[in-house]
């Protein structure tokens, strides 16, 4: 009686056990990226491919200003004149303090007419939030 009442309880407990630590199959809730999309074109409404693009978080324009060795990221400009951001979510970019929101200044760096020229546009983020704007460099 003993023996059996020990091997039920064993059992029982190996069978919670084995059931307890099983995996969730809950699927975790994921955040999207907050992602930047600048769409360059001309004057004439072309696209404008090639342009070095920099972004930079409100600290660091306010610190630094436009200069591209400090920026916060960069990318150029494809040939449909996309310059994407994929992910511009910098260290401290968002966070508790800024209310999880930031204004981040792009500045696309170009030559026209051989003259030297920079075109900033400000877009402003909440954390996650994917954006896209047209820049008319002229």
């Amino acid at each position: 009686m003993k023996s059996n009442f020990l091997r039920t309880s064993i059992l029982s407990l190996i069978t919670i056990f084995t059931i307890s630590c099983s995996k969730d199959d809950e699927k975790k809730v994921e955040t999207p990226i907050t992602k930047a999309t600048l769409v360059l074109k001309a004057t004439n409404g072309s696209f404008v491919s090639g342009i070095t693009v920099y972004a930079y978080d409100q600290s660091t324009w306010e610190t630094i200003g436009d200069n591209p060795t400090f920026a916060d990221g960069q990318v150029a400009s494809d040939s449909n004149g996309n310059a994407v951001f994929s992910n511009i979510e910098y260290p401290n970019s968002f966070t508790d303090l800024n209310n999880n929101q930031n204004n981040f200044r792009f500045s696309a760096h170009y030559v026209l007419n051989g003259t030297s020229k920079k075109k900033v546009t400000t877009i402003t983020f909440n954390k996650g939030e994917q954006k896209t704007q047209e820049v008319i460099l002229n």
